[in-house]
């Protein structure tokens, strides 16, 4: 099975959009205020950031939307490292990632 879409609910979607564009190589497709960001990978995989308050009922999303999140698999715990420095040197400040290879 090949994954080729995931919808992320984020409390802001700026800064998520600007997250996966700048620190893991996705490139915007569409951008539709600050409500949602559609993105793509090299593989294809399209990613959807979006914040639909008017939405969520009728979604059996978790009470907490803040415990979602995804994996970007590193080579190494040197490269994981050096990713969450950059990412913490840069306006995201940490931006939530944590020390996992």
């Amino acid at each position: 099975m090949n994954r080729n879409h995931i919808n992320l609910y984020s409390h802001d979607t700026e800064t998520g959009w600007a997250m996966f564009e700048q620190y893991f190589g996705l490139h915007t497709l569409v951008v539709r205020g600050t409500k949602m960001a559609v993105m793509q990978d090299s593989d294809g995989l399209v990613l959807i950031v979006n914040h639909f308050d008017n939405k969520l009922e009728g979604f059996n999303y978790p009470k907490q939307l803040d415990i979602l999140h995804i994996r970007f698999i590193q080579k190494s715990r040197d490269a994981v490292d050096a990713l969450i420095l950059e990412v913490e040197r840069g306006r995201l400040g940490g931006a939530g990632l944590s020390r996992r290879t």
